[in-house]
């Protein structure tokens, strides 16, 4: 477990990053993004920062703190719906007319829905566009600009669930247009994630990609579901309190996982020195191969048996390849 001490430490010198960063944060009006968004914000220099969520409210409110803490820095609200690809489209067009660079994309966006099939006017679940689809999404048209961060700190990074990858994926019905249920959605989502970024890592090594498990944090991400549900989450986070994670120290962990030189790109250090720390093993167990799967402790969270056969099955590519289709389609 990497220790909160260090973390503290390690973030404490993010000033000591070239001042101007800039940084999207989506699904950051509430929760993990908004707490991960707010540390960004405090620890660096006069940065330019975007933030996508669905509440015009809950983003002039963290605009207006943040802005008292650092007049200096930039924030810009983008109002998207990110449950559909079209939106995400308009989001890296905006990004793209305002910025020559990217040093940083942080995903957190999701749905709360217990519905079965969702599925939006793009023919795709809801579910499953805002875990996996449209985070890809933003990782590949905003690939330009993270490279030309690069030296600089150039990082991905998607909260979701590493280290729950599932074998059993059913790699000609990625879409799961046939038997669709939430637990393979979740499974689907996670482990494309996982070797969607290790294939990413591949032909990018200025970038670094990180698949990161939050853990039990205490967020209000039940807050639009219904009665039943909302009682339901409740009480289940009153059960598992000593487990859980306080919101405002896992901002801390990801901003961590967001900044520390201990998850470098394949070829570009640019992020916080680590000091003596080591750097960190990668998705398929090399050190420092440029995709990371992170547990809520900072450390290395990985289904390594399942993604191994995955791999032996060509996986990754054909993950890629449906994932590119995708977008193909819904361009048409």
């Amino acid at each position: 477990m990497v220790a909160l001490e260090a973390v503290r430490a390690s973030n404490a010198k993010v000033k000591s990053l070239p001042p101007g960063l800039v940084a999207l944060f989506t699904g950051a009006t509430s929760g993990i993004g908004e707490s991960t968004l707010k540390q960004f914000y405090r620890q660096t220099t006069k940065p330019r920062v975007y933030l996508v969520g669905r509440s015009e409210e809950a983003a002039n409110r963290i605009i207006s703190e943040l802005k008292a803490i650092q007049p200096d820095g930039q924030l810009t609200f983008i109002k998207k719906d990110l449950s559909l690809l079209k939106n995400v489209d308009e989001v890296c067009d905006e990004i793209k007319a305002k910025e020559k660079k990217l040093n940083l994309l942080f995903m957190t966006q999701g749905t709360s829905s217990l519905k079965g099939r969702d599925e939006t006017s793009e023919g795709l679940d809801k579910k499953l566009t805002t875990n996996y689809y449209s985070r890809l999404r933003f990782t590949t048209q905003l690939l330009p600009l993270l490279e030309a961060a690069s030296p600089e700190l150039s990082r991905v990074v998607s909260v979701l669930a590493a280290g729950e990858e599932s074998s059993i994926l059913e790699l000609e019905n990625l879409g799961l247009k046939q038997g669709f249920t939430l637990r393979k959605a979740a499974a689907h989502a996670t482990t494309m994630t996982s070797l969607a970024f290790e294939e990413t890592a591949k032909k990018h090594a200025g970038t670094s990609f990180i698949h990161a498990f939050p853990g039990g944090v205490k967020t209000g991400f039940f807050k639009e579901s219904g009665a039943i549900t909302k009682l339901g989450a409740k009480l289940l986070m009153t059960v598992a309190s000593p487990w859980t994670t306080d919101i405002t120290e896992s901002g801390e962990r990801h901003l961590y996982a967001a900044t520390s030189g201990v998850y470098p790109a394949r070829e570009n250090d640019g992020g916080v020195e680590i000091g003596g720390e080591s750097i960190k093993k990668g998705s398929n167990g090399e050190v420092g191969n440029g995709a990371y799967l992170l547990g809520s402790d900072g450390e290395r969270r990985a289904n390594d048996k399942g993604l191994q056969e995955l791999r032996e099955r060509g996986a990754g590519k054909t993950i890629w390849q449906h994932t590119m289709q995708i977008f193909q389609s819904t361009r048409e």
